[in-house]
């Protein structure tokens, strides 16, 4: 182990099995996660850090002090080695910070070996608070993306090892027809052949998208954000606004769009492990801003080239009705569910050219 507390098995053996594993801290806090989502409740994490060499008779006072100060509803298990979490349903930001505070006072010399953070969910502005030693850590994953972080779902070994072994093939054999759709985007629209947006990718994670240009440079970006907002308010089949006669797009767009040429780029994506194979279509910020409270499980799994979606009526679907695939996406996945998603992916494709030819 990486701190020498958890070297003598004894400690260890007490520590772990006096509160719940790691495996059942997470079901507990989903299943807290998804009764919020459900019922608009909310509910606080304070999540204890155990530092570096603290003194053994303070650790192991500090789980039965948890325990005398939590209520019978609240929840206490591993996060990881090193963390403990304790979930506290229908608490605010106020009532956590005192439990994290008469924590500090019945456990002697805390503040030399814990460090404490509190989070709420559904997250608000200036709802995060950490004991100073955390602070000055600002590049902690779970201070970026919050409680997501902590419930959603990271990508299989299997699936990331497909992932780079898929996307560097396609590169290769497909780079002959990269460089003509580049040169061809080039030759009928002046500006860059490849164009860049800012999407959200795993646990809510902004990240930049790359597509092959089908739209002039000067199209105003305000109109496609009202059409999606529209649809989604309205609840109305996802419709691209490509169909409209002013919507901007350059000669043989279309064709690019129908077809997913266009998305090849982000096979780059893939690589980086932005995005994966197959997953939920990667959203824009304006569009999660739309979201209710539930529909932000789509953001559990990291989204896709392809997906359960594209393959399940696409355009002809709903905004919510595409969420739901999305979400039974997330909680389905396998590789069979993979493979079967990638091989209807073309004929789905085709169909889709043909149709609108």
């Amino acid at each position: 182990m990486k701190h020498s507390f958890f070297n003598p098995f004894v400690l260890r053996k007490k520590l772990y099995q006096s509160i719940d594993s790691k495996e059942v801290f997470q079901a507990l806090l989903d299943r807290e996660r998804g009764r919020s989502d459900r019922n608009g409740s909310f509910f606080s994490l304070l999540t204890l850090t155990i530092g570096k060499k603290p003194k053994e008779d303070d650790l192991l006072k500090l789980i039965p002090a948890l325990k005398n100060r939590i209520r019978s509803i609240d929840e206490l298990g591993w996060i990881d080695a090193n963390r403990i979490g304790v979930i506290l349903p229908d608490t605010s930001f106020e009532g956590a910070m005192e439990l994290a505070q008469a924590i500090k006072q019945q456990t002697a010399s805390a503040d030399d070996f814990i460090n404490f953070h509190i989070q709420t969910y559904p997250e608000k502005k200036n709802t995060h608070i950490d004991s100073p030693k955390t602070q000055e850590n600002k590049n902690s994953k779970n201070r970026q993306n919050g409680l997501l972080c902590l419930t959603g779902k990271p990508m299989p070994p299997w699936k990331r090892a497909l992932d780079i072994v898929g996307a560097s093939l396609a590169l290769i054999l497909l780079s002959p027809i990269l460089l003509c759709i580049a040169i061809l985007i080039k030759s009928v629209s002046p500006g860059p052949a490849l164009f860049k947006q800012e999407r959200l990718g795993y646990n809510c994670k902004p990240f930049m998208c790359w597509k092959f240009r089908t739209m002039q440079c000067d199209t105003d970006p305000e109109k496609h954000k009202e059409h999606v907002c529209s649809l989604i308010q309205n609840g109305e089949q996802w419709n691209k606004l490509d169909a409209r006669p002013d919507s901007g797009i350059i000669p043989f767009g279309n064709i690019l769009r129908k077809s997913a040429l266009d998305e090849l780029p982000q096979l780059i994506n893939v690589l980086r492990g932005e995005m994966s194979l197959i997953g939920p279509r990667p959203c824009i910020a304006y569009e999660a801003s739309e979201f209710r409270l539930w529909q932000n499980k789509r953001f559990d799994t990291h989204p896709g080239l392809t997906g359960l979606w594209q393959v399940s009526g696409k355009n002809e679907t709903t905004f919510e009705e595409m969420i739901r695939l999305d979400i039974s996406y997330g909680q389905k996945r396998n590789l069979l569910q993979d493979a079967v998603i990638f091989f209807k992916t073309l004929p789905v494709i085709i169909k889709q050219s043909l149709k609108k030819l």
